[in-house]
């Protein structure tokens, strides 16, 4: 963009220097002596000498050249200026679309933690505010159809409900996206699912791979606590233990850390 409010300006300032000429002598291009012209008067207006034909002819030139070189530079700086407002729009565009991706964010992680909390069998419930996480923008991604990926696989849940389908979406949403900055959460949403349908072993292995492979995802320390919880309802107390312990010790002053020191009081 600063390319482009240079041109403007290199535009604008040879229109300065074109009407600056004015107050210069001008001469026949033509080389005819008596077509020569010369300033006169204060005001440096041009007076051509010679027949009044070749005056004429002179001066009409001198004007068309001129008018005919402020019409193009006025076209170049209208353009300039269209592609300026055109690539603001599209800074706006994708403030949106980021603003868009955070929203969209927060809404998926709530309905997730509302659909495994809805199963009788369930571990304590998890408030939908532990879920959401701030660091949506982060995940953030400008690849359009790693996007639409993404989203296909989300409204399966969001507006489908069609939780059978949503996970072969995020199965291929990964497989598709390998280094996608969405892997972690998509990890997570099909633990999430896995776990509605009653695949203990399935959801497990998706949060051990959120746990032991995405070290900086704002989703491990969910994925740790939903691994104690899995424990606990196998009935595996020490290992249950150990999950919330290192949630506690590595998350302190979280949500997650606070339902895992609940859980670990009731073991």
């Amino acid at each position: 963009m600063k390319s482009v409010y240079k041109q403007a300006v290199v535009a604008l300032a040879v229109l300065v220097a074109l009407n600056a000429q004015a107050a210069a002598p001008v001469s026949d291009l033509s080389g005819d002596s008596g077509s020569a012209v010369a300033l006169s008067g204060n005001n440096g207006a041009i007076v051509p000498t010679g027949s009044l034909e070749d005056r004429v002819a002179l001066l009409e030139r001198t004007l068309n050249a001129r008018l005919r070189l402020q019409a193009e530079l006025q076209q170049q700086v209208d353009s300039l200026q269209g592609e300026v407002s055109e690539l603001r729009g599209q800074l706006e565009q994708q403030t949106y679309q980021m603003e868009q991706s955070q929203e969209r964010q927060r809404q998926l992680y709530q309905e997730l933690d509302k659909v495994a909390n809805s199963q009788p069998a369930a571990a304590p419930a998890e408030p939908a505010a532990a879920a959401a996480t701030p660091a949506a923008a982060a995940n953030y991604s400008t690849n359009q159809d790693e996007n639409q990926a993404y989203d296909a696989a989300v409204n399966m849940v969001l507006k489908e409900k069609n939780y059978d389908k949503a996970i072969p979406a995020f199965e291929g949403f990964i497989k598709q996206f390998p280094s996608s900055s969405y892997v972690p959460n998509a990890h997570y949403w099909l633990g999430q699912l896995m776990f509605n349908k009653g695949d203990r072993a399935g959801a497990a292995s998706q949060f051990t791979t959120v746990a032991n492979k995405y070290s900086k995802s704002p989703k491990r320390a969910d994925a740790l606590l939903k691994l104690g919880m899995l424990a606990q309802l196998d009935g595996k107390k020490a290992e249950a233990k150990a999950f919330y312990e290192q949630v506690i010790k590595g998350y302190p002053n979280t949500s997650p850390a606070q339902l895992a020191k609940q859980s670990l009081g009731k073991l």
